[in-house]
């Protein structure tokens, strides 16, 4: 039959094109459904366009990224792991390079080279893929998968389902996967936004979009009990906060926000220095130029663009002299450089998430092979498995990892 497959994979990301690539064999037949013009639209945006494919930790430290259930995709991790990937891309002529914090990103620093190596090779392997085919319905009978679109009709031995989640729709990843697991018995965990941006309602936090800070220390506090603090680059926006350090906490914070007790950010912008040392400082720079202005002292303990933000914060006159300054104005600034407070508002929605959290319910998956243990040669891989990691490479592995087990699994 014309339009009988081996292997069908509902997707064309990362973990749909792996899932393809391993399947193929010189016998079996495999096509990618991909709902889009073209393949690997989501992917072209990570990294900030860049393609974080991948960290260089080790298996164990990727494992515990992922959480208390991260031991779930050990035996992916193992079985095709974050130098396998890298060896797969350098064997392929795309030269890799490791930055900051393990991240691994192609020296070209553009997510294109990334996507165009997988698609030269599956064009090499002759594996056919169908381009605006948006599957509606999916069902199985007589053996076969059968898949429906407006495009037409697919008829699957094996189906492999790698539709993302539902963040960023606009590439593609509606949640049309869950609903297709769902009616073959899945369980569903209910998506939810992970590395998200967050919301500020305080317009005085919200004027200073566009002010990027580094190495600063940022808490999340719910009635005054500390959840979450993480440390590095972050960013203010025109709704709130973002950056990586903002990223790596919103999934904590989208939890304790549901309790509806109120969620508390403090930023430490000097954590290097305990406030006696600060203190001292902040002397020193007074004692250097006693008759400059209180805003001249701002100038060397700040970015330019919170100097205002600290002169209304503090309450304490721009033209004030330094030698003026009492015992209890400085304290007033340290406890600001210290502990700058403001109240968060809510996540933004999930369709604006890097990934979602949720998915398909892990317990109904074998980890060895990504398949279903409730419906027969049914396969999942990449963000569609309730699983998400932090920034850094862990999800785009953890696509690439369970794509290969999949296709492994369904040759």
């Amino acid at each position: 039959m014309e339009n009988c497959y081996k292997v069908a994979i509902i997707g064309g990301g990362p973990a749909g094109i792996m899932a393809a690539l391993t399947a193929k064999t010189k016998e079996n037949r495999v096509v990618i459904l991909e709902k889009n013009p073209f393949l690997g639209k989501k992917l072209l945006l990570t990294g900030k366009g860049r393609c974080n494919l991948t960290t260089d930790r080790e298996i164990p430290e990727i494992v515990q990224a992922f959480g208390r259930k991260g031991k779930f995709l050990y035996g992916a991790f193992t079985r095709f792991s974050s130098q396998d990937l890298r060896n797969f891309f350098e064997k392929r002529g795309v030269g890799l390079k490791i930055e900051r914090g393990g991240r691994v990103f192609p020296q070209s620093d553009r997510s294109a080279t990334i996507l165009n190596c997988l698609k030269k090779e599956l064009a090499l392997r002759k594996i056919t893929v169908f381009y605006h085919f948006n599957v509606c319905r999916v069902f199985f009978k007589k053996g076969l998968y059968h898949l429906e679109s407006p495009a037409g009709n697919v008829l699957a031995e094996k189906l492999i389902i790698a539709t993302g989640g539902k963040s960023y729709p606009q590439t593609g990843s509606t949640g049309d996967g869950y609903l297709f697991a769902k009616s073959f018995g899945h369980q569903i965990i209910k998506p939810a936004p992970a590395l998200v941006p967050l919301r500020v309602s305080d317009p005085k936090i919200t004027a200073l979009a566009g002010l990027s800070l580094k190495n600063v220390s940022l808490s999340f506090f719910n009635r005054d009990k500390l959840f979450t603090r993480e440390f590095g680059e972050m960013l203010f926006t025109h709704f709130g906060i973002s950056g990586p350090i903002v990223l790596k906490a919103s999934k904590e914070v989208y939890q304790q926000l549901k309790k509806q007790t109120g969620v508390t950010a403090s930023i430490d912008l000097k954590p290097a220095l305990n406030k006696t040392i600060l203190q001292k400082r902040i002397y020193r720079e007074i004692h250097l130029m006693p008759q400059k202005e209180y805003q001249t002292l701002l100038k060397n303990l700040l970015p330019k663009s919170l100097i205002n933000y600290f002169i209304d914060r503090t309450g304490i006159s721009p033209h004030q002299k330094n030698s003026s300054l009492s015992k209890a104005q400085v304290e007033t600034l340290i406890a600001a450089l210290k502990n700058l407070t403001f109240a968060i508002s809510a996540t933004m929605p999930l369709e604006m998430a890097i990934i979602t959290s949720g998915g398909v319910d892990i317990a109904a998956i074998d980890p060895k092979t990504m398949a279903s243990k409730i419906a027969p040669n049914l396969y999942f891989a990449g963000e569609i498995i309730a699983l998400d990691g932090p920034t850094g490479g862990y999800n785009l592995q953890k696509a690439f990892s369970t794509g290969w087990v999949a296709g492994f699994s369904s040759r």
